[in-house]
């Protein structure tokens, strides 16, 4: 999660890319900083009253750093949504009436369920700005087809809300701006004007201007800042982790555009069913996924899309970080994005950030269904709790163009201070894995079918570990890197290692013979103290099955800064690596000469400039990397690598 003490409470906000304009990002729901007036009257606050508050943002100040993208991302605003011209289109809004024919504005819906009840292939449903409670439950209603998709989208007059969340009512001031209600259900979370307030475990922590809220019960006491209940938004999801608020079982052909969906117990998005789009979206503020896509009686979802959406403070049931048992217990979370069991799946220009599980993650069960192919590309994902993005037990994937990238973290933002009994040593910062590679077989009681795996044109940094390895136990197939393709990403770590815990530009696990035909090529790492290995090897000696070359390495605090072995570790300059490994004959141990590659180290809120990770004129990058043209033609920016191949992303 985001250091607290860099935000005002009542208006956190980011700066995020975009490709050739200013794109400012906040959090709030789509349409943050642009996309039309349309605002909606929330009964929320005070008694019930009808409050002030319209469940979307402020405009997000035009004071914040803008930084730009060689590609799209999701972009705050509202875009509208093209009616129907394959079926019907239906109108929904705050003023119309379920009883209503839905045909036009004038005669619209005031539910999206009812519109849920009555479409069919090809139909369109426009939603017209404003806060709607409950959901769009598919379950037991129509599918589209091929070419006849059945769609929910934004009307484009402003923000459609969708919320799960029950509205608590009846608070009664404390003191200064602490104000006390009692819910009608077990509250995961309180979320004040979209910033989500920090639990904490005693209430004597919950004062004027704190930012925390804490639970006894269903009684919630929370500072609201600079707000009151009866002008405030407030998002409280519950304790139901199958809470449905967007869903769907057995649909398919469905489109989500233009949608902010919040404050399940459960996801945002999720469900059963294949060819489902969600594009253009705002998912935030939910206990587990955004969104979700899962399996139904070992079938696999099949060509489902995320595409330039947001995805933001998700999975509240780990917030703040080491809530829920996490502080003493691993696992156990979503993904602020997931995919499971899907085959070819896409997740394209989004922006995944402070969720408190994982970021965007695939990963497939063992339990027969045909899964893989997912591809990840041109994503920006950042500040999610474990891992930013996660391949898992399935063949095929991709994952090329990604900015993945996290901030030191800041101790502030977990449940308990670092140094208590709560966590075991190193615990708080074992995670922030920028991208790794998995079978896990503990969660997935199946052999291991990670193979055939495409890492390429990334850019990752201030991870505590750039790519890792790793899967669990030893079955009759074990894990292994097979046929894997890890090129040209540009890896840079923390300015220096966390507390008790360790970092890693490059983790190996010794898979033994598992490993079969893969290649480790034309990647730079930098490190920048002497407890920062730039490769770290479970093994010793050389790695099996797989081919390690062209990549260039550098951390100007270590000379020895290449790892072997697990239990017993031998620390290597980079000629014994060369000759204890067999491996990088072509490379190099060298300054790369980035752009500006300290700009890297620096904490806070600021989104990292990629342009910092390109190789400056005279880089001993340039021209030294080994050609791929088999696999792919175009670095990170999209520039053509035809006359020469670089090492790094660039």
């Amino acid at each position: 999660m985001v250091p607290w003490n860099l935000f005002s409470k009542t208006a956190m906000h980011r700066v995020l890319f975009a490709p050739t304009a200013v794109v400012v990002l906040g959090l709030a729901g789509c349409g943050g900083g642009g996309g039309g007036g349309g605002s909606a009257s929330v009964t929320d606050g005070g008694s019930g009253t009808t409050g002030s508050a319209s469940g979307t943002p402020a405009p997000v100040p035009s004071v914040f750093q803008s930084i730009t993208l060689p590609w799209q991302v999701w972009q705050p605003g509202t875009p509208a949504t093209a009616v129907s011209t394959t079926g019907k289109t239906y109108y929904v809004s705050p003023k119309g009436s379920d009883s209503n024919s839905g045909l036009s504005l004038a005669t619209a819906f005031a539910t999206p369920q009812k519109a849920a009840s009555v479409v069919q292939a090809g139909d369109t449903v426009l939603i017209a700005a404003g806060l709607y409670r409950g959901g769009i439950n598919m379950t037991n209603y129509a599918s589209g087809t091929a070419g006849k998709p059945i769609t929910f989208g934004s009307l484009g007059d402003g923000p459609v809300v969708i919320d799960g969340s029950t509205p608590v009512t009846g608070w009664t001031p404390v003191s200064g701006s602490v104000w006390q209600a009692t819910a009608s259900f077990t509250p995961i979370a309180v979320v004040v004007n979209n910033v989500p307030l920090k639990q904490v475990t005693s209430q004597s922590a919950v004062t004027s201007g704190s930012g925390n809220w804490y639970r006894s019960g269903k009684t919630i006491v929370a500072d609201f800042g600079s707000s009151t209940p009866s002008t405030a938004d407030i998002v409280v999801p519950n304790s139901d982790g199958a809470q449905t608020v967007v869903y769907f079982y057995g649909n398919n052909y469905l489109t989500f555009n233009g949608l902010t969906v919040r404050g399940s117990g459960a996801a945002g998005i999720w469900g059963y069913g294949s060819n489902i789009t969600v594009s253009n979206c705002d998912l935030e503020f939910n206990g587990k996924a955004g969104v979700n896509f899962m399996a139904m009686q070992g079938n696999a979802n099949a060509n489902n899309q995320v595409l330039y959406s947001r995805v933001h403070d998700n999975v509240l049931l780990n917030w703040p970080r080491g809530n829920n048992g996490f502080a003493s217990a691993g696992g156990g979370w979503s993904g602020g994005l997931a995919f499971s069991e899907s085959l070819n799946a896409v997740a394209r220009g989004n922006v995944v950030y402070d969720n408190g599980g994982e970021g965007i993650i695939s990963y497939g069960s063992g339990g027969g269904a045909t899964t893989g192919g997912t591809l990840f590309e041109q994503n920006v994902a950042f500040d999610n709790w474990s891992v930013n993005m996660y391949f898992d037990n399935q063949p095929n994937d991709i994952a090329r163009q990604n900015i993945l990238f996290d901030h030191p973290m800041d101790p502030s933002t977990l449940m308990y201070p670092p140094t208590s009994s709560q966590w075991s040593s190193g615990t708080p910062y074992k995670y922030t894995v920028c991208l790794m590679l998995a079978d896990e077989y503990n969660s997935s009681n199946g052999p291991a079918n990670l193979a055939n795996t495409r890492v390429y044109d990334n850019l990752m940094a201030g991870c505590r570990i750039g790519i890792r390895d790793y899967s669990e136990g030893a079955l009759t197939n074990p894990h292994g890197l097979k046929n894997t393709l890890i090129a040209n990403n540009t890896i840079i770590l923390p300015p220096t290692t966390p507390a008790g815990t360790y970092t890693a530009g490059l983790y190996l696990q010794d898979n033994g013979s598992a490993n079969t035909g893969s290649q480790i090529v034309n990647n730079v790492v930098v490190g920048f103290d002497n407890t920062e290995p730039v490769l770290w090897y479970e093994g010793t000696g050389a790695v099996p099955g797989v081919r390690i070359d062209n990549n260039a390495y550098d951390n100007p605090g270590a000379a020895n800064t290449f790892w072997e072995g697990l239990n017993s570790v031998s620390q290597l300059t980079f000629a014994q690596w060369q000759s204890a490994a067999g491996a990088d004959a072509h490379g190099m141990f060298a300054n790369p000469q980035l752009v500006g590659v300290t700009q890297f180290q620096a904490s806070g809120s600021t989104p990292y400039d990629y342009r910092n990770a390109m190789p400056a004129s005279g880089s001993p990058l340039l021209g030294k990397g080994a050609s791929l043209a088999t696999y792919f033609t175009t670095d990170l920016a999209g520039a053509s690598f035809a006359s020469g191949w670089n090492i790094g992303a660039f």
